[in-house]
């Protein structure tokens, strides 16, 4: 990659709430962060107020890996405050641990929006509650190996403490079958 000259660079496009473009054609990942892919609950919102806060503007970007689309992630500031924090602060973003400079003040952060429900967090993105009453199978997408589980309401405690996050590609279903051809396996956990 073309950053290793120069710690600062103008932002050229903003990709989505976690990723941009510099001047120097370099592909830049926010460390620590996961914003809504595109397309799902948030994404709008989380690249709209990355753009605010970065697009055209000169920040510093802390490279510390490159990841397996080669692009650099780094921590990015802007007149020296941590645009990682200010993503997950906003709850547009987050938290994922990391090896980043900030990770206990994201951290922080992090858990205030998801208690204040700020953002995605918030029941538009984050539900417990299905939106049709004749649709109640939570589905839920693993962030860490992409598997993809359902729990049907028969399910006891653990049906109740499962949220269904549209931000992370969780999905509400009407029935086992729907839930089974969208890709989702029951838990073994309930009965």
């Amino acid at each position: 990659m073309k950053t290793q000259a120069k710690s600062y660079y103008t932002v050229t496009k903003v990709i989505d709430g976690d990723s941009f473009f510099v001047d120097t054609g370099a592909e830049v990942r926010i460390l620590g962060i996961n914003a809504p892919e595109i397309g799902r609950c948030g994404s709008q919102e989380a690249k709209e107020l990355l753009s605010k806060l970065i697009f055209n503007k000169k920040v510093k970007v802390s490279p510390t890996a490159s990841d397996s689309f080669h692009r650099l992630v780094a921590d990015v500031y802007l007149d020296n405050q941590s645009v990682n924090n200010q993503m997950v602060a906003s709850g547009w973003a987050a938290y994922d641990s990391s090896d980043s400079q900030n990770a206990k003040e994201m951290q922080t952060s992090g858990e205030n929006a998801r208690k204040n429900k700020i953002g995605i967090f918030s029941e538009k993105c984050s539900q417990t509650i299905p939106p049709s009453p004749n649709c109640k199978i939570k589905g839920n997408v693993n962030d860490t190996d992409g598997n993809k589980l359902y729990y049907p309401p028969n399910c006891g405690t653990r049906y109740d403490n499962i949220t269904v996050d549209l931000f992370r590609g969780d999905q509400w279903f009407c029935s086992e079958k729907e839930a089974q051809e969208a890709g989702f396996a029951k838990t073994k956990v309930c009965p």
